[in-house]
């Protein structure tokens, strides 16, 4: 064989053997890509089957809960229902709140018919910052209350400065009419479905709410004047009753304060009678604010107003019902100015037991008297009662 046709054998052979050392290698690279590819998708479908197991295990704990909440109904129905005050009732919402959904905040707000407001009454977890009385519409409390629905804070509803803190709102109704509003926030667990356990207790808590402030309301209601909110003349008398049979065991003095409000006819006439009620919740909160817890304010009619004093002499009453005169002459009033004296002022009579009277009846008659001269004598003054008095011809 010729040297040539060697050479070219080689190079053929060569040339084989580099094809099939290429093809070799292509092999390989796409094993390996298949192999690379392989296992990406494996612990794609590996991390899947994890994200599976926990939401599994989620939505077992889930159920778990949801299985307590609705054995637990009945006690939680009858705990909340057999407490009639209204502290014990919130605290029990409170406490089925906190074992749901965990949350670090907790606020309750009451709605306030009157004056179309919000106001924050019990707290939990809340730093020392005050809360703020809302309107309808302010703040997620006040969405909540005005959408009667619940909100939560989103980056489209970033509400802050009114109600810091809170997360989520939700009302509490009572066949629509709206209680208040519950508002959460920091919720620890997020399971998904904490908005459901929201709306199961908002629901409970209206139930419960209602009875409570509606067994509150009926008692309040029946004894006191629903514009000055101080008692009533009912609910006076039957207080009266007691504490003269005390004092009389006691024997200890017991005083009677009345007065009326001068030329309040004039007042309303120039002013409206809108602007007399204001006057005269005006008045009655003063009244309230500087009596003692043991005296019996009440509104005895119209603008007249009548104060019961236990253990009171009548020169102490006398000086507590000049502190209360002298105190309405200074306080700026709206409208004052129109008034006779340029000031609202008030005329009174001031009589004791026994000294006055052998029974209340006639201690508030005696009273009275001495109010009618303070009339008489010029208005705007304090008088005792005093059972001899003789004028100069007698």
């Amino acid at each position: 064989m010729e040297l040539s046709s060697v050479i070219i054998l080689i190079l053929f052979a060569l040339t084989i053997i580099a094809i099939i050392i290429s093809i070799k290698a292509h092999f390989s690279e796409e094993k390996a890509e298949i192999e690379k590819e392989y296992n990406k998708k494996l612990f794609i479908e590996e991390n899947k089957i994890n994200d599976l197991r926990r939401e599994i295990e989620n939505l077992a704990q889930e159920k778990d809960k949801y299985i307590q909440f609705l054995i637990s109904i009945p006690d939680i129905v009858k705990n909340l229902v057999s407490h009639l005050s209204f502290e014990e009732t919130v605290s029990s919402i409170f406490r089925l709140i906190k074992s749901l959904v965990a949350p670090e905040l907790i606020g309750l707000y009451m709605f306030d018919r009157m004056a179309s407001s919000l106001i924050p009454v019990i707290s939990h977890g809340h730093t020392g910052k005050k809360r703020n009385i809302l309107k309808l519409g302010e703040g997620l409390v006040g969405l909540a209350a005005e959408n009667r629905m619940l909100v939560s804070r989103t980056s489209q509803l970033p509400i802050l400065g009114v109600d810091e803190g809170i997360d989520i709102a939700v009302p509490i109704l009572f066949k629509e009419r709206l209680i208040g509003v519950i508002g959460l926030g920091k919720i620890k667990p997020r399971g998904g479905n904490e908005k459901r356990f929201i709306l199961m207790v908002a629901d409970l808590a209206g139930v419960a709410l209602q009875g409570c402030t509606y067994l509150e309301t009926a008692k309040e209601e029946a004894i006191t004047d629903p514009l000055t909110g101080l008692y009533n003349r009912r609910y006076f008398f039957e207080r009266a009753k007691e504490v003269t049979y005390k004092a009389i065991n006691n024997n200890s003095p017991l005083s009677i304060f009345i007065f009326d409000i001068d030329y309040f006819k004039r007042y309303n006439d120039m002013n409206s009678h809108a602007e007399g009620d204001y006057l005269l919740r005006e008045l009655s909160r003063l009244l309230k604010e500087n009596s003692r817890s043991t005296d019996v304010a009440a509104r005895y009619g119209g603008e007249e107003f009548i104060i019961l004093m236990p253990d009171t002499d009548k020169d102490n009453a006398l000086q507590y019902a000049e502190k209360i005169r002298k105190l309405i002459e200074n306080y700026p009033f709206k409208h004052r100015e129109r008034q006779p004296f340029g000031h609202i002022s008030v005329s009174g009579g001031v009589a004791a037991f026994p000294f006055d009277g052998n029974s209340i009846d006639a201690v508030i008659r005696h009273a009275d008297t001495a109010l009618y001269d303070s009339k008489k004598s010029g208005r705007n003054k304090v008088v005792k009662y005093e059972p001899f008095q003789f004028s100069m011809a007698d």
